[in-house]
């Protein structure tokens, strides 16, 4: 009905921008002057959406899966594309395509669709308005149908709303980050690529979550991902750490407009604090979308960079002193980030899995200047009973790591056992600050 009555406010006039902005998550990534090679993509519930055309004259073969005949045939007009319509065989509707036969859109039941019906498997998946219209009780079996039609090797580009239980009624249905994975963590590697405020007609205060999914399972990068998409980020703070406040005086060994490394930053406050205080300041953190939101939330004008080297982004301020790499740390190198005379490392060394230490060690170590300091954040506890993250950092372990080029100062230690208790079911918890300089001063 509310097609035939022209009433499709979620019908977009142009190519929607999570697709422009996404297309090498939905291809692949397409190296300078290499031709895209003809991909396959399904655009279920697709309504007359631009985007398929954009797809097809990208040179895509592209597939919609429509229940409104008006929708379809207002597409192949309003795009000027020559169609040709059969009835389907083996379920109620029937199938538009293009002369080429490269653009179809079958107008039929989503859930009934199989590959005895469409003839061909996918590589690729663009559901933008698909997952969050249909009956959430319809999501697992909706799930099934995709996956039936997918190539073993898939991507899977997927926009969801989100918004507070009960702060709407009906479509678009909300669907959180755990309930993505619950759906297509099974078989699917899932990685959380953006959350904006959701676009006109949605409301403002609604989020849009972007998440590129591809054929696989889950890796380190993903692990934190999802941890702050799924508001886990328990470690955040938005003002700058109590330690890095009390020892700065140390790590700046009294100097001003030092450049200063904090890996694994986060969106943290530390960054802004450094910053402020006339520092240069260089930031790593896997989760390109909290590096968003940091500069967003921080209104620090800045420019993105794509840099395919360190398969990730440069986030640097106009002004060039505030620069944070969203990338794994460890592809970070001396040529990429350049070399720092201090380094804040909170929630770094003490988050990754004790097999990567001595990696990451070997990776900080290019990055340091002669005359460098280094304050470290540690946990020690029995890891019998909880393996972090925060990790147990034992001290001997860290004056191993750094003994062939550091000297190692504890700087503090103080009995966290209450807090150990609360949160990790602990009997004792010790946090350790160490001062590491180099050895030949």
């Amino acid at each position: 009905g509310s097609w035939s009555k022209g009433d499709t406010p979620w019908h977009l006039e142009d190519v929607n921008s999570k697709l422009l902005n996404n297309m090498d998550e939905l291809i692949g990534q397409v190296q300078n002057g290499q031709v895209v090679e003809e991909k396959t993509i399904l655009v279920p519930l697709c309504g007359k959406t631009k985007d398929m055309a954009y797809l097809y004259n990208k040179g895509h073969r592209v597939t919609g899966v429509e229940w409104v005949e008006t929708a379809c045939t207002q597409f192949f007009s309003e795009n000027n594309i020559q169609y040709s319509k059969t009835p389907l065989e083996n379920v109620e509707g029937n199938l538009f395509q293009s002369e080429d036969g490269r653009l179809r859109i079958y107008q039929c039941d989503f859930l009934l669709l199989t590959s005895d019906v469409v003839d061909q498997k996918f590589d690729a998946v663009w559901d933008i308005q698909s997952l969050v219209s249909i009956n959430p009780r319809d999501r697992k079996q909706y799930v099934r149908a995709v996956r039936s039609l997918l190539k073993d090797e898939f991507r899977y580009l997927l926009v969801t709303i989100e918004y507070e239980p009960f702060a709407h009624l009906g479509r678009p249905h909300s669907i959180s980050y755990n309930a993505v994975k619950e759906l297509f963590g099974s078989f699917s590697n899932i990685k959380f690529i953006a959350q904006l405020p959701a676009s006109p007609p949605l409301k403002a205060a609604w989020k849009e979550n972007c998440f590129s999914m591809i054929s696989g399972m889950e890796d380190r990068v993903q692990y934190w991902q999802a941890r702050w998409a799924t508001g886990q980020s328990q470690w955040h703070h938005d003002k700058p750490h109590a330690y890095l406040v009390k020892y700065m005086d140390q790590l700046s060994a009294g100097k001003s407009s030092l450049k200063i490394l904090l890996p694994l930053c986060g969106k943290a406050g530390d960054l802004m604090w450094l910053y402020e205080a006339g520092h240069t300041v260089i930031g790593v953190e896997g989760v390109p979308f909290v590096v968003e939101q940091f500069f967003r939330e921080n209104k620090v004008d800045h420019e993105k960079t794509k840099l395919p080297e360190i398969n990730g982004w440069r986030f640097k301020s106009k002004d060039g002193r505030l620069t944070v790499f969203a990338c794994d740390f460890f592809l970070v190198t001396p040529a990429i980030v350049g070399t720092v005379d201090a380094v804040y490392d909170r929630g770094s060394l003490e988050a990754i899995m004790p097999q990567e230490r001595q990696l990451y060690v070997k990776v900080m170590r290019q990055l340091l200047n002669p005359d460098f300091r280094y304050v470290l954040n540690a946990y020690e506890y029995d890891d019998t009973i909880f393996q972090g993250p925060p990790r147990n950092l034992p001290r001997d372990e860290v004056f191993t790591l750094f003994a062939d080029f550091c000297e190692v100062d504890i700087l503090s230690e103080e009995d966290q056992s209450e807090k150990g208790a609360a949160n990790y079911e602990l009997e004792w918890m010790v946090k350790v600050m160490y001062m590491l300089k180099p050895t030949n001063l």
